[in-house]
């Protein structure tokens, strides 16, 4: 089967489910190499459990690999901040995430940092620096591992931790680590960026990983985000990384990633055509 060509490596995010064989989770993957995505983003709440050369497998047998470990399931279960007020709660997150960053690199993929920066009700600036400080003991393994790390920008109702990529960008500032990256969402960004294009264009240097969802977290199209003139600024200043997808579902996955398609196969397909 013959993929789609897009300008950028199209990818989205999903749930593991425990039992990925089951036909349903199958059904979805094979939609998802008829669009030509390319990248998976997984959550999972126990990785430990997975075997990484069947995923890996399974995947690569729908044209499919997993390019980032999502870290928001296992971060939700097992109670884990980088920025909590307690240290020992700290403390055993950077060691569980040193176990995440070590997975990842199974995978030859990253890991995304949303949850685990912390949860609302602290004080940004005494948990921006916690944040650093647990930073500062993970980021010699993930760079000896080679593995990206992402810190996302979310929006302030979820962490006080890295609201905007300027915020983002500062908590990566003397480390002087290439896999230490920042993560664009433009769901986040249209409640916390005066200018959404300027702030992908200042940070241009620090990302090639963006997601895409709509204003209200649905998927691109169901929302009011113009994404064709997103899609097109990106071309414009010369991104070559990663698009994916991460929302939530309003009807089901098939028929939401179905009327989301609609919009952005075409729009995808014009840009590669040199519009």
């Amino acid at each position: 089967m013959s993929n789609p060509i897009y300008p950028f490596r199209l990818g989205i995010q999903t749930i593991l489910p425990e039992d990925y064989r089951e036909r349903a989770f199958q059904q979805r993957l094979e939609l998802l190499q008829k669009f030509g995505f390319s990248g998976i983003e997984l959550n999972m709440v126990q990785p430990e459990r997975i075997d990484p050369a069947d995923l890996q497998g399974m995947l690569a047998n729908h044209g499919l690999r997993m390019t980032m470990f999502a870290s928001g399931a296992t971060a939700n279960a097992e109670g884990r901040s980088l920025s909590h007020e307690e240290e020992a709660v700290r403390l055993a997150s950077v060691r569980r995430c040193i176990e995440l960053v070590d997975f990842a690199a199974e995978f030859d993929a990253g890991i995304i940092v949303g949850y685990l920066k912390g949860g609302p009700g602290q004080e940004p600036r005494r948990a921006a620096g916690q944040f650093r400080d647990s930073l500062g003991r993970l980021e010699p393994h993930v760079r000896a591992r080679q593995v990206p790390f992402l810190v996302e920008a979310t929006n302030h109702y979820e962490s006080p931790v890295a609201n905007s990529l300027q915020d983002a960008a500062d908590l990566l500032q003397g480390f002087e680590n290439p896999y230490l990256r920042v993560l664009p969402d433009t769901y986040h960004m249209n409640m916390e960026e005066s200018s959404m294009f300027g702030a992908l264009v200042k940070h241009a240097g620090l990302y090639d990983s963006l997601h895409i969802s709509d204003n209200n977290r649905f998927f691109p199209g169901l929302g009011a985000i113009d994404f064709y003139g997103l899609l097109r600024f990106l071309k414009e200043i010369g991104y070559n990384g990663r698009v994916a997808i991460e929302v939530n579902i309003r009807d089901s996955f098939e028929e939401d990633l179905g009327v989301s398609m609609k919009l952005l196969q075409p729009m995808l397909q014009l840009l590669s055509e040199g519009e």
